[in-house]
């Protein structure tokens, strides 16, 4: 081999080693060409965890993994920082879509995806009256009468004496709240005041007054660090700088809390919202969010759990999540319900949902749907 060859090809070696190596050692730490933006850039990652396990993980069309038995998660890498659409998928259940957006040097978490089944079994109940007693909320320590604040007849109180429970522990209030040890009422007077739970050591927490109207129901929420009232239809938010009570929304109908205790989902007929608490990062830095509006009158509305509400509207009821990052994943249960085991009702074995009332049981986890003459309970919809 001549000299002159073997220059150049030494010459060529090195403009490829001295071309080839950067790129291969950026590569390793994480950097990528970007051609879209054309420009280096860092990569983050997709952090995925799902119920059940075993369901197929696809990134983008292309990345396709598999959740553990054990784990119930999926990890992907060496994702340009840019939008990506995360599938997930198993037989017999709803798929679950995101457009997630990653950022450089981060990983984009799902935590908390569901997958529901696409066929819920329920069984029909004999005796619908007990809907109503499903619905009824656990009876309570204390009771208002004739604005004085009691102790209820439940066995709780059953120790009491005929006196204590006929003596009034607190005179001209129309709404409180237990907090650990203490009892937050709002007077008839107008003020905010609080004190231990036998109605003693009385601390005035508000300094403006707030105009009680006699035809209005009221009803106190003391969520994490927040103290809501509820007037009519009105929602009050209670202003820790002034002491004051100030206008949080205009309609809503119900309140509820989750079961972290780090939101709140509130409603109207056509509006539902959601209100974090406690910071998050799935809030993307909003405190109060329009979950969904619709333009059909909504009944009712349940947590799931902590990251999916369940509600009913018109004649659907529908399971949604609360990470509004990209878009909502919604689902509409089917609107004939197939009984299990056999079963049937006058109408034969499947029914079909019409302005179904809802209520979801935390205990059991199920779902039970009165619709018209039938009380139906499913099987636990979630683990």
């Amino acid at each position: 081999m001549s000299l002159k060859i073997s220059i150049i090809i030494l010459s060529t070696c090195t403009v490829l080693f001295l071309t080839i190596t950067p790129y291969i050692l950026l590569y390793s730490i994480g950097y990528r060409i970007d051609l879209t933006e054309k420009k280096i850039t860092t990569t983050g990652g997709v952090y995925v965890k799902v119920f059940p396990e075993d369901a197929e993980v696809i990134v983008d069309s292309k990345i396709k993994n598999k959740t553990g038995i054990l784990s119930g998660a999926v990890f992907v890498q060496d994702l340009l920082p840019k939008q990506h659409t995360v599938l997930i998928k198993k037989d017999g259940y709803y798929d679950y879509q995101k457009n997630l957006s990653v950022k450089e040097k981060e990983v984009a978490k799902l935590e908390n995806v569901i997958l529901f089944k696409k066929e819920i079994k329920f069984d029909v109940l004999d005796d619908k009256s007990q809907f109503s007693l499903l619905k009824r909320n656990t009876p309570e320590k204390f009771i208002i009468k004739n604005n004085n604040l009691y102790y209820s007849d439940i066995p709780e109180n059953s120790q009491l004496t005929k006196e204590q429970k006929s003596k009034a522990l607190l005179k001209n209030i129309v709404a409180y709240e237990i907090l650990n040890n203490s009892i937050m009422w709002l007077g008839a007077d107008g003020f905010l005041k609080s004190s231990n739970t036998n109605g003693e050591n009385t601390e005035q927490l508000s300094q403006t007054i707030l105009k009680i109207n006699p035809k209005q129901s009221y009803q106190l929420y003391a969520l994490s660090q927040s103290i809501f009232l509820k007037e009519g239809d009105k929602l009050l938010l209670f202003d820790k700088e002034t002491k004051s009570f100030k206008n949080f929304y205009d309609s809503v109908k119900e309140i509820k809390v989750s079961q972290d205790g780090q939101k709140m989902v509130y409603f109207n007929d056509y509006e539902i919202f959601v209100y974090y608490l406690e910071k998050n990062s799935v809030s993307e830095g909003q405190n109060k969010i329009l979950l969904q509006k619709s333009d059909k009158k909504i009944s009712d509305c349940y947590w799931l759990n902590s990251d999916y509400i369940i509600f009913s509207r018109a004649d659907e009821i529908i399971i949604s999540e609360i990470d509004t990052r990209g878009n909502i994943n919604s689902i509409n249960l089917p609107q004939t319900i197939f009984l299990s085991n056999g079963l049937s009702t006058e109408t034969g074995k499947n029914i079909d949902i019409k302005k179904p009332n809802i209520f979801f049981d935390q205990s059991n986890r199920k779902l039970y749907i009165l619709t018209g003459e039938n009380l139906l309970a499913s099987d636990r919809i979630l683990p």
